[in-house]
């Protein structure tokens, strides 16, 4: 695996200090990288990192969904589903509350969740995904996606009424470039939604090394409040609303980390089918949702809606 040296994607400074050495244990990717704290705006990021071409081959292999191997079979997921999907997605605060009959681009779409559930509400959707293989599952389902990265997609000046990065920005080589993109694409007065894993959140703090928000080599960056602002008003935004959530789903991956440690185990694979199990995730939902009232700003996951500055 090719490695490359970077400077602080905000400030372009080249100036940090060690916070972490860790790995991957959610597809147990065995090899450690450092993560770093930038002295000068407080950006955490992976340093040294993998090339583009080299973590593109790991999401090929790692974040191909199982069913692709019967993507001939894939079909429009049943209207229900979407309309169960889209309510479950809002109680867990995964996402916000989404427009109607706008014209739409999720950026590192997957498998089409959301532009599902967004066709449904009357949007006009498209889609960018860079991985061949989930993006064939999009076109399966007949959704509008483009396998490309934003920048090569090219879009028309003002041709979106909203964009939405949903766990996307930690992933991207240079989410400053990629802003600068959706800033340009975006109408006037048009609305950004962020979401992305917070890195002051108290389960960052609980799980440490094994929070899923580390996700080493696949997330080349992690963000707070702070670092979220200076990023988007560097590129012509405002924000509307910065806020937290905790979705269940983002415990029990940490959980699971935790509990497969090192060592994979049979023991700890089961746990783990059971708590990625509807009942479990449905049963903890409660339990942060009153964690993420009383402790303010410190839920698992960032939810930042931005407007274009005129």
């Amino acid at each position: 695996m090719k490695l490359e040296y970077i400077k602080c994607n905000i400030c372009g400074k080249d100036d940090y200090s060690f916070l972490l050495s860790g790995r991957d244990y959610r597809y147990n990717y065995k090899k450690e990288f450092n993560v770093v704290k930038c002295n000068q705006c407080g950006l955490i990021y992976l340093n040294p990192r993998p090339t583009f071409e080299s973590i593109i081959k790991l999401y090929e292999r790692d974040y191909t969904p199982e069913d692709i191997i019967n993507s001939s079979l894939i079909t429009k997921t049943a209207n229900w589903k979407i309309i169960i999907k889209g309510i479950l997605y809002r109680l867990y605060g995964y996402i916000g509350k989404l427009p109607k009959n706008a014209k739409i681009l999720e950026v590192g779409c997957g498998e089409g969740n959301i532009l599902e559930i967004l066709l449904k509400r009357g949007c006009e959707i498209w889609g960018v995904e860079p991985n061949p293989k989930a993006s064939e599952i999009c076109k399966k389902k007949g959704l509008n996606v483009l396998c490309s990265s934003l920048e090569e997609a090219n879009f028309g000046n003002g041709s979106f009424e909203v964009v939405i990065m949903s766990q996307v920005l930690e992933h991207l080589p240079s989410p400053k470039r990629s802003l600068k993109e959706v800033n340009r694409i975006v109408k006037h007065g048009g609305k950004v939604y962020i979401y992305c894993p917070n890195a002051e959140s108290y389960l960052s703090k609980f799980f440490g090394k094994y929070w899923h928000g580390w996700h080493i080599p696949f997330h080349f960056y992690n963000f707070t409040q702070k670092t979220i602002f200076k990023l988007t008003n560097d590129v012509g935004f405002n924000i509307k609303k910065i806020g937290t959530a905790t979705p269940p789903h983002f415990f029990t991956i940490s959980l699971k980390s935790f509990l497969r440690s090192e060592n994979e185990n049979i023991l700890a694979n089961k746990i783990g089918k059971i708590l990625d199990t509807f009942p479990v995730r449905i049963s903890l939902l409660p339990i942060f949702k009153i964690l993420d009232f009383v402790l303010k700003g410190k839920g698992d996951c960032l939810r930042i809606e931005l407007v274009k500055r005129k």
